[in-house]
């Protein structure tokens, strides 16, 4: 598996309750973007483990060791399975690994044991199927099989062991602060100094309730790195065998003012996040088509405005537009552009019709980022470019309409078209009209984007021969079935000499084929390179919360681009701050 894999430790501190869970997803998914497998260590959240020790005591004076460490391990699985839960809905793949599964053995008493042993091979497998994998931290096994657990904070133990055991590229801690801070001489914290680096002993000293003191001791028998982090943030404190050194805490920058335009399934869904991420965003205007229409209780109506005009004065720094379309939706961007503000858009139809924004998935401008355009929550024009970047991309087919797919799906089990587009519409998977869907438009303008970023060409969406999954007629189908296949509808594109083929077509695939087995809204995606690698990509391709993931993702890296130009020079990264060691 060439993906590297970063282990990312979330502890109770930052899943501080459920609602904290959208902050956790984002951490992973940038992960993701970035090409890196993730496994995903998590605390129970809040004081969970607390009040289940209070619980066993109030119900005997001298709990039973064994029977006390199987009550307190069930709040990490609690907050692993709930993770698992909020990452499928927003379309992440992900397996949740027990230490059983793991064969995660451990060495000592029932509640202050050490990891002695695990098998990497089985997080391996599992990565190569999904892209990420979530471990509840804080306990292991046995040899009688009855847990052992790894003490208060264990989960960053477990993360540095598993981290260590998978040889991984990165291993962050992830905290409610950033980085470890500076002690004073009467023992209060300096919240303006942190360390920027970090070595073990400094860690011992001063890391109090931050970091599980046999964490620290494992790393320096080992001499591992690893980061102490906020979520979401580009600092930190980087510790290892390296040189003490402190630098400044920047003061929380200002929040970055955006605008929504677009408040239907995925524009409500990126207003609910925008909520959760308060600390960053603020909502100075909404555009919709119809300001007099009743919304939601908790949508302001002082923001909503159907004028383009009096949306662009509320002077954002920044323009989300998920109105679709070429009407309003271009009127949005071009207006936009023309005031130098930057867009973020998953208008797939009017970036691939519109010659100068196709060049947005080749990099070529960046006034507006498209991620969304594409794939849902899978990171299809993201990977293709980081690809494309290491070596010549060949050829790309996959399944990148979720709707259509599900639709397909149902019409394979025997369904009629206009009974499945009904199901997929009662659950806001389809359009009320699906026509660019099942037409296999929507597939032509994504795959034009494609194009772009897996070739350094997009192709015209008129260039591009199209059949919609209406030509899956009934005897289509059952001959497909009675070959034991399954019909599809997938996009093709491939270098040729002098340019680049392009098609969407339905088609008959075998068992065995790797697109077969792809069900329900998923989008499954086959990357071929010069070297004659092939990468899969996976995850949901339709709905409200996929969709949200990935644009309120660009959302982020935008926030970050806007930062960076408004100081001097742009912060370091940690590798960068501690002189490349």
């Amino acid at each position: 598996m060439s993906n590297p894999i970063v282990v990312l430790k979330f502890g109770s501190s930052v899943l501080a309750d459920e609602a904290a869970l959208p902050t956790v997803v984002l951490e992973i998914y940038r992960e993701i973007r970035r090409g890196r497998r993730v496994v995903g260590v998590v605390s129970a959240f809040g004081d969970t483990t607390d009040n289940l020790i209070n619980k066993a005591n109030a119900l005997c004076e001298d709990p039973d060791p064994a029977c006390l460490a199987r009550l307190l391990e069930t709040g990490e699985a609690a907050a692993a399975a709930t993770l698992g839960l909020v990452l499928d809905q927003a379309g992440i793949p992900a397996r949740i690994l027990d230490p059983s599964q793991l064969e995660l053995t451990a060495a000592g008493g029932f509640r202050d044991a050490e990891p002695a042993t695990f098998c990497p091979a089985v997080i391996r497998d599992a990565l190569r199927k999904v892209p990420v994998v979530i471990v509840p931290g804080f306990s292991g096994r046995q040899p009688d099989g009855s847990p052992a657990l790894f003490g208060r904070g264990g989960s960053d133990l477990t993360a540095l062991f598993l981290a260590d055991g998978l040889k991984a590229e990165e291993c962050r801690l992830l905290k409610d602060v950033d980085g470890l801070l500076k002690v004073r001489p009467d023992g209060s914290l300096d919240h303006g100094t942190r360390y920027a680096t970090a070595h073990y002993d400094e860690c011992l000293r001063v890391g109090g309730p931050l970091i599980q003191p046999k964490a620290v001791e494992f790393a320096a028998a080992r001499g591992l790195h690893f980061t102490i982090a906020r979520c979401g943030s580009p600092s930190g404190t980087w510790a290892g065998p390296v040189s003490s050194r402190f630098e400044k805490v920047e003061p929380r920058p200002p929040r970055t003012r955006v605008g929504l335009a677009g408040l239907g399934t995925v524009g409500l869904g990126v207003f609910r996040w925008l909520s959760v991420l308060k600390d960053d965003f603020e909502l100075v205007g909404i555009l919709v088509k119809d300001p007099n229409r009743q919304r939601a209780g908790d949508v302001p109506a002082g923001l909503v405005t159907g004028s383009v005009t009096s949306f662009l004065a509320s002077k954002p720094d920044l323009v989300i537009e998920v109105v679709g379309g070429c009407g309003t939706a271009a009127k949005v961007v071009t207006a936009s552009r023309a005031r130098g503000i930057p867009v973020v858009s998953a208008n797939k139809m009017l970036l691939a019709l519109d010659p100068v924004l196709r060049d947005t998935a080749v990099g070529k401008d960046f006034s507006v980022t498209a991620s969304a355009s594409v794939g849902g929550s899978v990171p299809v024009l993201e990977s293709l470019a980081v690809l494309a970047a290491e070596e010549p991309v060949v050829a790309v087919t996959g399944i990148i309409n979720g709707t259509c797919n599900f639709i397909l799906d149902l019409m394979n089990q025997g369904l009629g078209v206009e009974e499945a587009l009904a199901k997929a519409q009662s659950l806001g998977l389809a359009e009320a009209d699906a026509h660019l869907d099942l037409s296999g438009l929507d597939c032509v303008y994504k795959l034009s984007l494609i194009c772009g970023a897996a070739f350094g060409r997009p192709v015209a969406p008129d260039l591009i021969r199209v059949e919609g999954i209406e030509g899956a007629t009934p005897e289509r189908l059952a001959a497909a079935r009675a070959d034991g296949r399954e019909l599809k509808l997938l996009v093709r594109a491939h270098r040729k000499k002098g340019g680049v083929s392009a098609r969407v077509l339905l088609a008959p695939l075998a068992p065995g084929h790797p697109l077969f087995g792809c069900g329900r809204e998923n989008n499954r995606v086959l990357v071929e390179t010069a070297t004659g690698r092939e990468v899969t990509l996976q995850g949901k391709g339709a709905g409200r919360w996929p969709t949200t993931l990935s644009v309120v993702s660009d959302v982020l890296d935008r926030r970050r681009d806007i930062l960076a130009g408004t100081q001097k020079e742009q912060a370091p990264s940690i590798l960068e701050r501690a002189g490349g060691q």
